[in-house]
């Protein structure tokens, strides 16, 4: 007779991020590679991205009055009493945290057989409960980490206003993602006169979730030293701290041909100099993420200069 694979996980309400929706995503990819007819049956749901997410892995079933399943296996995602409209064989529950800490009284107690996520958590339940319960760490995706392309690291150092260019460093960014280039890009700075400036653009970058806004910072050369360009992509600029500051680090720039810019970086040689068009051909490109600059830190003025400006 052939096993009977069914298999739902319970998830009452599904946030857009968190270690329970990691953990129900990758349990649910091995069981649907092991042959096992996965169905993810929810009450309430944070953000549709999750449920396309999870139905990459089995079905996706949202829970009504109406509602009947009949399965092999019913794992309760977390802390949920079962359903009355879900039926099973048998049905486990996941213990995936401290519950002392949290205070919780576990629900559906012999009804189900509890799986905790380590054996603290095990202990923890044990005592409080007398229960019983097996540990099965979470499951990590068997693609994670597999991806052994190398990572482009941008940074950022601006005021956040519209002379510095967002636009087009949202269409740079928008390149090399539609490209399939990993990188990463985080932008230091905010713009503290217009709040709504500074949160409009974060909303409008959103979608592109490898560029990340941290705000001001007085210090950025952790961030500097572990990067492969500064990019600063503005309509003008005089002399900006930001490209003098990655130079003296020996750090290439990505710039857009501003007024006096070639004083300051030689394309190909200490950075890249970019068309205000942002019509970028693909030599461009690979130039930017194959042949990054090496070159020797250097300064372009110094004290000196003003002191012999001042005695003469």
């Amino acid at each position: 007779m052939e096993k009977d694979k069914s298999f739902v996980i319970y998830h009452k309400y599904i946030p857009k991020v968190g270690g329970i929706e990691s953990a129900v995503y990758n349990l649910g990819k091995k069981l649907d590679k092991e042959g096992y007819k996965v169905t993810i049956v929810f009450d309430g749901v944070e953000s549709s991205e999750s449920l396309y997410k999870y139905a990459e892995v089995g079905d996706v079933v949202k829970l009504t009055a109406d509602t009947k399943i009949n399965t092999n296996i019913c794992l309760i995602a977390s802390n949920h009493d079962i359903p009355l409209q879900i039926t099973a064989n048998k049905f486990f529950q996941w213990v995936h945290s401290d519950y002392d800490k949290y205070k919780l009284d576990l629900k559906n107690k012999g009804k189900v057989q509890y799986v905790a996520v380590s054996k603290h958590c095990k202990k923890v339940i044990e005592r409080r409960e007398d229960i019983k319960a097996e540990v099965i760490y979470n499951l990590l995706d068997d693609d994670f980490g597999t991806d052994k392309r190398r990572v482009l690291r941008l940074v950022s150092n601006t005021r956040v206003s519209p002379e510095k260019g967002f636009g087009r460093m949202y269409e740079f960014a928008s390149m090399l993602k539609e490209r399939g280039i990993r990188f990463v890009w985080v932008i230091y700075g905010d713009n503290s006169y217009i709040v709504k400036e500074y949160n409009d653009w974060i909303n409008t970058f959103r979608p592109i979730e490898e560029v990340q806004f941290v705000g001001f910072k007085r210090n950025i050369e952790i961030g500097l030293t572990n990067c492969d360009y500064l990019v600063q992509l503005s309509n003008f600029e005089g002399c900006p701290y930001s490209v003098l500051e990655a130079q003296k680090l020996g750090i290439p720039c990505i710039v857009t041909k501003w007024g006096g810019v070639e004083e300051l970086i030689t394309d190909g040689e200490n950075g890249y100099i970019l068309p205000m068009d942002m019509k970028l051909n693909d030599k461009v490109i690979d130039n930017i993420i194959n042949n990054i600059p090496i070159f020797e830190p250097r300064e372009y003025s110094s004290i000196q200069d003003w002191i012999k400006l001042i005695g003469d």
